[in-house]
């Protein structure tokens, strides 16, 4: 197996850094604000799964009690990188032609504090033969600095806990508020000593968003929302879920600048599905019901 890939320079490693890092999401530029997106979703520990099209960052909990499963997708065709090789487990298997490990992505992040005009990736082995990723970064008036991040390969029969839980049938799907806007009431509610948010959705493009307090019940209604027909197969006029306000508020907070929308699916009282996609990365955020 290997992996190498070089970065295209500053303001698209800095959008990398930020994303990577809420693996905690981008708060400069594009990589950066990737690294640290990463970094805040994850919890920490994050898988990375290397395939010809695409570097993903994926981290799952399970779905049951509100767990979570997330998947931060940076396609090699995108504007980002310069160059990329990569060989998986099984070359002649497309299937079998990925890599997984498993690290500490808080450590890629301090070593990415923004202003690179270079940045290479590469698998290698340390002296004591562990694998590693090596990273080299370069400011424009420094030298290059190389450093190795301790990874654990995962082995192929435990690439299936990595995978994308199964949606199955009769959701209902709605495009949301700008992030800046869910983002501003999940915080208020936060404040409130909120636990649990209950997601409510209509067929007619409403969307509800509410909380129980001790002294009673809030919300925040939006309307003319735009609906997609032609993913959405409930059979229902609305669709709820309640979820974990500590998990919503993180996805929410990291991605409150972006200009790209959310799109919402709702499969009633089991999960719900949150989507972002734009010409850089592809955002997957799934999240378990919970109860009262």
């Amino acid at each position: 197996m290997k992996f190498s890939s070089l970065l295209q320079d500053t303001a698209a490693i800095d959008v990398f850094i930020s994303k990577f890092a809420d693996l905690k999401i981008l708060k400069q530029h594009l990589f950066p604000e990737i690294l640290t997106a990463a970094s805040k979703l994850s919890k920490k520990r994050c898988c990375v799964k290397i395939e010809k099209e695409a570097l993903n960052f994926i981290s799952s909990s399970g779905l049951h009690d509100g767990g979570a499963w997330f998947s931060l997708s940076v396609p090699f065709c995108s504007q980002l990188f310069r160059k990329f090789d990569m060989v998986g487990m099984n070359p002649r298997n497309p299937e079998q032609n990925l890599i997984f490990f498993e690290f500490d992505i808080d450590s890629l992040v301090r070593i990415l504090p923004g202003g690179h005009c270079y940045l290479k990736l590469k698998l290698s082995k340390s002296q004591n033969d562990e694998p590693i990723l090596g990273v080299e970064v370069r400011n424009p008036e420094a030298d290059i600095v190389s450093h190795q991040i301790p990874i654990t390969i995962v082995l192929s029969k435990y690439w299936n806990t990595f995978a994308r839980p199964t949606i199955g049938h009769r959701k209902m799907s709605i495009s949301m508020p700008p992030p800046k806007s869910i983002a501003r009431f999940i915080h208020a509610f936060r404040n409130m000593n909120a636990r649990v948010i209950k997601f409510t959705a209509s067929s007619s493009g409403d969307l509800r968003i509410s909380t129980k307090i001790d002294n009673g019940e809030i919300d925040a209604s939006f309307s003319d929302l735009q609906t997609n027909p032609s993913e959405s197969d409930s059979q229902e006029n609305t669709a709820n879920v309640q979820l974990m306000i500590r998990n919503i508020s993180t996805l929410f907070q990291s991605f409150a600048n972006t200009k790209s929308r959310v799109k919402m699916n709702i499969i009633s009282n089991r999960m719900a599905e949150f989507n972002m996609h734009n010409e850089d990365y592809l955002l997957s955020f799934i999240v378990g019901n919970v109860s009262d």
